[in-house]
């Protein structure tokens, strides 16, 4: 992530904004958002001044590069405020999203330990506030800290786990239990109370979710649209509503079956592939 590589940003999206200010010009709220993050609040308030003290803001334009995949990273990054998405771009042209993370949760921490290419690129979703720190200084944290150390291996635990409960739901669950469980996913992370249900505040394709879920985006698309009809969910451009949580958490769980039609259904397994 060469100081953000505006270079490689510049080429293919909007680069990001603004030179690095000290992190006490952070807004109350997102310095809050970034404070409660399950991970991060769980760490010590000395390693809290610590780290902010280190890290600079820095605002993200919605498109901006932030890395590429192939990258050498360089910083340590968190998310403030918005939503950054990790993905690939496929032989094709299209974008693959494998992941979106938001207020409260870091990346850049493996790529820097192990001295790696990044794996993804890294793209602002939508107009973003990002934490940066150095690699230098992460590693110069992670020299002195124990904490640190023990709660990074902490973290990377927990994204494992997430990891293998992701493999999972693909091998053994349906279309539409695996939609489910994205959406309560997506729900958790970006969820905005707001009439008439909870609103997911990030800006979604169906071939976003598609990715995500490893189904097709018209497969996807038929299962919202099941959604939509039993009052689960309620369709929009470019984000949708959560109506009812309980009835999200009944597919979720294979409690309630959502079926597509067998025609539907063959035809799809037949064309349907999902990308390397």
């Amino acid at each position: 992530m060469s100081e953000l590589v505006q270079d490689q940003a510049a080429r293919v999206a909007p680069p990001l904004l603004q030179a690095a200010e000290p992190v006490l010009g952070l807004p109350h709220a997102q310095s809050a958002s970034i404070q409660a993050g399950a991970w991060f609040a769980g760490l010590s308030a000395p390693l809290h001044e610590a780290i902010l003290g280190l890290a600079r803001v820095r605002q993200a334009q919605a498109g901006a590069c932030i890395a590429r995949r192939g990258d050498a990273a360089v910083s340590w990054v968190g998310v403030a405020g918005g939503a950054l998405r990790l993905g690939t771009a496929l032989r094709d042209g299209r974008e693959f999203t494998l992941e979106f993370i938001g207020p409260g949760q870091w990346f850049g921490d493996i790529a820097l330990i192990d001295e790696r290419p990044l794996d993804v690129d890294l793209i602002a979703q939508v107009p973003s506030t990002l934490l940066v720190l150095s690699k230098a200084d992460l590693l110069r944290l992670l020299g002195s800290s124990d904490e640190l150390n023990a709660a990074l291996l902490r973290l990377n635990c927990q994204r494992l786990r997430h990891m293998l409960r992701r493999f999972e739901e693909l091998q053994m669950m349906g279309l539409a239990q695996r939609l489910a469980r994205q959406l309560q996913r997506l729900w958790r992370q970006f969820g905005r109370p707001q009439a008439p249900g909870a609103r997911i505040a990030l800006e979604l394709s169906q071939g976003d979710l598609a990715a995500m879920v490893g189904g097709s985006r018209q497969r996807v698309n038929r299962a919202l649209r099941q959604m939509h009809a039993e009052g689960i969910v309620q369709l929009g451009q470019p984000q949708l509503w959560v109506l009812s949580e309980d009835r999200l958490a009944d597919v979720a769980e294979g409690r309630r079956v959502l079926t597509e039609p067998a025609a539907a259904s063959a035809r799809a397994a037949q064309r349907e592939t999902i990308p390397a």
